[in-house]
């Protein structure tokens, strides 16, 4: 066995449970984007095109995404849609937090 061989890593097992889920290559939300568009497209009897669209719109999201927050999606959804509701957190008058 080469030292290559010894060294190959290129395998795709999460080594966390911090990994995002995945979709065949792609994120989830990412998948999400490209299925919208193939799906409209297919809908649209312009099944190329929504394909062209949706990996486009996927791929301009993958490129905004990259080195922010992993929860932007979310972050997106609440701001622009209001489709997410927020998780009841403390009071407002409450200060200070012990334990």
């Amino acid at each position: 066995m080469t030292r290559d061989a010894e060294e190959d890593l290129s395998h795709v097992i999460p080594l966390t449970l911090d990994n995002p889920d995945k979709f065949l290559l792609w994120d989830k939300d990412v998948a999400g984007i490209f299925l919208v568009g193939m799906a409209g497209g297919i809908t649209a009897d312009w099944p190329i095109t929504g394909v062209v669209l949706g990996v486009a719109c996927a791929l301009g999201y993958k490129r905004l995404k990259s080195g922010k927050h992993p929860g932007l999606s979310t972050h997106l959804l609440y701001w622009v849609a209001g489709a997410v509701s927020l998780v009841a957190g403390a009071k407002s008058h409450v200060r200070e937090y012990n334990g």
